[in-house]
């Protein structure tokens, strides 16, 4: 373990978490204009700890929480009062947004050559939703009126070379997924990875002709014009060129892939891209990938396994739903749901952020999973040197944790990993390298 470059984690750790900042944070939000025993920082901190550390049903387990950790006995009443402020949402959104955009690191990566390894950043991006007390569904309306009328989606921007959210935004769950997509220009030489409810072809002309470059799932109903077609084993169909798909969609055969090279007119201007059909025996239905990589040196085998990537996100929001308390509380008040909603996040990304801090510094494949299951065990320490805003308490707390982390929760299976998990297409751990720790460049 490189004794340097814990420092260096520490310092970035004990500056995103200290008082005077977090405090400033909560003035400038407008949450706590007079300081007295709930002070911002002393409940952000409270609050991310108890998510992090414990399940919590309750806002009283919020309460017994913050008592513990400051040796007070304020009320309940007290306590409620300061999460119920109409500003604690902008408070807890700024904390977790700010440990997001700096307590992230670049953990994974492809060796010089290998495809995909050109790309700046991999994007994935995806939206989950959960149902919310009833009576705010003015505020937060839901899709299904009838059984759930209160909802909210976390639209999620990950970027899978760092392992971790760059973006989350917080709204109804009746809010159009295609409007939190990241900008075209932010995409220069990246890759993004969607499903199909953010299909939009004049964001993939945009996309494209910024210099992005795209693997999305696309809709059944699509109707662009066949240019070309070949199936999986290299023939060229003839019969499918030069017509719209639905007229030979009856055509296209089950038992191998097909690769379409398919196009639209989008603004007056043609959008030639890659369509991938495949046969989906469960579902019996067909399954779409429209892509724009280029088809020499990304194979349609290449770009299926690929697609396989985005799962990374769905597991990122189950660890969130299971290790970090994010799921609904018996409220009507908006800005506690939306505030502990963000304080769940927050604990996540503390979480993730041990893990891959431990797998940089140790030089070992983590599973953020048993990290997240077992981050309890050290999270005290971690908390209490934060408290105290002591330096060298915190670097010996995480020396600690880190030892802990890296004999109890390294990835069981590496080598299965390269052969039919996330490493088989060569996106492996990446370990501290010459320069030290990197922390991943902003969105």
């Amino acid at each position: 373990m490189d004794h340097g470059q814990l420092s260096m984690a520490a310092d970035k750790f004990q500056w995103v978490c200290s008082e005077s900042l977090l405090n400033a944070c909560g003035k400038e939000v407008k949450f706590c204009r007079r300081q007295r025993v709930i002070t911002p920082f002393r409940l952000g901190l409270a609050l991310t700890a108890t998510c992090a550390s414990q399940p919590v049903e309750t806002i009283a387990d919020f309460h017994c929480g913050f008592n513990a950790l400051f040796g007070t006995t304020i009320t309940y009443k007290a306590f409620y009062n300061q999460v119920a402020k109409p500003h604690f949402a902008d408070f807890a959104r700024t904390m977790t947004e700010r440990l997001i955009s700096e307590m992230t690191l670049k953990v994974l990566g492809f060796a010089t050559g290998r495809p995909f390894g050109e790309f700046r950043r991999i994007i994935l991006q995806d939206g989950s939703s959960f149902a919310i007390h009833d009576g705010l569904r003015e505020v937060f309306p839901g899709r299904f009126k009838t059984v759930k009328p209160a909802a909210v989606e976390l639209h999620t921007t990950m970027d899978l070379l760092c392992d971790a959210p760059t973006t989350v935004v917080l709204t109804p769950d009746t809010t159009s997924e295609q409007a939190f997509l990241p900008e075209p220009p932010s995409l220069r030489g990246s890759l993004l990875f969607a499903d199909r409810g953010y299909i939009d072809l004049h964001y993939l002309q945009r996309l494209q002709d910024e210099g992005g470059f795209f693997v999305i799932r696309a809709k059944a109903g699509m109707n662009p014009q066949v240019l070309e077609a070949f199936r999986e084993d290299g023939k060229r169909l003839r019969s499918l060129r030069n017509k719209p798909l639905q007229t030979i969609h009856a055509k296209l055969p089950k038992r191998q892939r097909v690769e379409l090279v398919v196009q639209w007119q989008v603004d007056g201007r043609p959008l030639s891209l890659r369509l991938i059909v495949s046969w989906n025996r469960r579902q019996q239905a067909f399954c779409y990938l429209l892509t724009n990589l280029p088809a020499p040196r990304y194979t349609l085998e290449m770009i299926c396994r690929a697609y396989k990537w985005r799962w990374q996100v769905e597991l990122l929001f189950k660890e969130w739903k299971s290790y970090a308390n994010l799921h609904a509380f018996d409220t009507e008040n908006p800005a506690i749901v939306e505030g502990l909603i963000w304080t769940a996040i927050a604990a996540a990304a503390l979480k993730r952020f041990l893990a891959h801090m431990t797998q940089l510094l140790v030089e070992v494949p983590m599973s953020t999973r048993k990290v997240a299951m077992c981050a309890l065990h050290v999270l005290g320490d971690i908390v209490r040197a934060l408290q105290h805003g002591d330096v060298t308490e915190l670097y010996a707390a995480l020396e600690a944790a880190i030892t802990y982390l890296s004999c109890h929760a390294q990835r069981a299976h590496p080598k299965r990993d390269r052969q039919t998990g996330r490493a088989q297409l060569g996106l492996e751990p990446c370990f501290e390298n010459d320069d030290g720790i990197e922390f991943a460049e902003a969105a």
